[in-house]
Parts: structure tokens; C-alpha cells; sequence
């Protein structure tokens, strides 16, 4: 074969060029494979939502790596995530900070949530499996014992594990991110609305109000319940 139909038969051979367009970059960096991104979101959002971390502080990336014995990667994951919940704020030439709530923040979004849990809570009484409420009564129990105590971290995470169980029980992936983002910018009323053992209370007899009538199958009492839970935070 000459040497010019040799060539042209090595180029068709060739497989053609990839011409798919180049993906785009993520809109949030991946989290490192080891996970220490996620190590570095949990700890740093709870010391926010505690309020360890006090609204207004200023944030360094380098300072927050060495007090939780990270890297620099790992935090900046973490400060991305945050920053898409609404818990940090990047403010131009001055840097890092924690976002303030006020009370009409949180009025905004337990305002949000009720259309959400409200369907949500219908949704469970009319979905939910014999597993799925006894999920729910066990996180119910430990209530009492931690009113008694005053544990106000030990109640917020109930209370997040409870309406997390709730939005799982429609079998909505859906409505299960939704809720989750919902409820986290509205774990600040626990320190701005809920302040003693009576609301703790008053809080811990509406979940299970909720509860029972989710256990019963009953839509429309399980959607009234949540209807006047979600109404009595925002008037606390």
C-alpha cells in the first residue's frame, strides 16, 4: 500500500475527538473524600445554632482550621455549605460572618414551613409503616428527661430528629430536603423564642399530639396539629 493510503487509513482508524461539552464546575466544591468536609459543616453549624459562635463574629478560615484541628480544605468546604444554608454571610472586603437572626427572620420562615409541614404531616399520617411510627414515639421519649434537665441541645436535636421522621414517613425525597433546610434556619428560636422548661413542655405536647395522629392514620388531625405547633412558634 503507498505511503499516502497508508497514512489515510491510520487516520480513519483513529476514534473521533470527544466533542461533548466540558462539564460544569459544581456549584459547591466537593467535599473531601475522607469526609472531614462534613466533620468540619456539623461542627461548625452547630456551634452556630448553639450560639457558641455568636451572631455578627467575624470568621477566619486558617483560625477555624486550627481550633477544630483541620485543614484549610475541609473548613472551606464547610463556610461554602453554611453560606448556601444562610447561617454565614460573605460580606465584600470584610470577609466571614456569622448571619443575625431576628425575630421577624424567624417569623419568615416558619412562615415557609407551614404550607410544607402542614402537607408533610398529612402526608405521614397517611403513608407512614408500623416501623416508621415507632421511630417516631422513640425520639418522643427521651423528652421528659431532657425537660427535666433543661437540655436545650439535647431537645433541638429531638426536635430536628422528629420532623426529619416526619418528612421521611411521606416518602418524598422532596419534600425530605426541603424540610431539613427549612427547619435548620429555624433552629435559632430555641434561643430566641423557647427559653424555659414550660415551652420546652408546651413544645414536647404538641409533637406528640402530632405524633398520635399520625399513629391513628388520621390526615386532617395530624395536618390541625402541625397547623397549630408550627402557629404557636411563631407567636412565642
Amino acid at each position: 500500500m503507498p505511503r499516502i493510503q497508508r497514512a489515510a487509513a491510520a487516520r480513519a482508524a483513529e476514534p473521533p475527538p470527544d466533542r461533548r461539552p466540558a462539564k460544569e464546575p459544581p456549584l459547591l466544591a466537593p467535599a473531601p473524600k475522607t469526609s472531614l468536609g462534613e466533620e468540619a459543616y456539623e461542627a461548625i453549624k452547630w456551634r452556630i445554632l448553639k450560639m457558641e459562635i455568636a451572631p455578627g463574629t467575624f470568621l477566619n478560615v486558617q483560625e477555624l482550621a486550627n481550633a477544630l484541628r483541620l485543614g484549610r480544605s475541609p473548613v472551606h468546604y464547610a463556610v461554602l455549605r453554611l453560606q448556601h444554608d444562610g447561617l454565614l454571610e460573605v460580606l465584600p472586603r470584610k470577609g466571614i460572618v456569622v448571619r443575625a437572626w431576628s425575630r421577624e427572620d424567624i417569623a419568615q420562615v416558619v412562615e415557609a414551613r407551614v404550607p410544607i409541614e402542614v402537607h408533610m404531616a398529612r402526608l405521614a399520617a397517611e403513608r407512614a409503616d408500623r416501623q416508621q411510627v415507632r421511630a417516631l414515639k422513640a425520639v418522643l421519649a427521651s423528652g421528659p428527661e431532657r425537660i427535666a434537665a433543661s437540655d436545650r441541645e439535647g431537645l433541638m436535636r429531638l426536635d430536628r430528629e422528629l420532623h426529619h421522621g416526619l418528612a421521611e414517613c411521606t416518602r418524598n425525597p422532596i419534600i425530605v430536603e426541603i424540610q431539613g433546610l427549612l427547619h435548620q434556619r429555624s433552629t435559632p428560636l430555641w434561643f430566641i423564642n423557647l427559653a424555659d422548661r414550660r415551652e420546652y413542655a408546651q413544645v414536647q405536647g404538641e409533637h406528640e399530639r402530632i405524633v398520635a395522629r399520625v399513629a391513628a392514620g388520621d390526615p386532617d388531625g395530624a395536618a390541625a396539629a402541625m397547623q397549630a405547633h408550627l402557629g404557636g412558634l411563631a407567636r412565642r
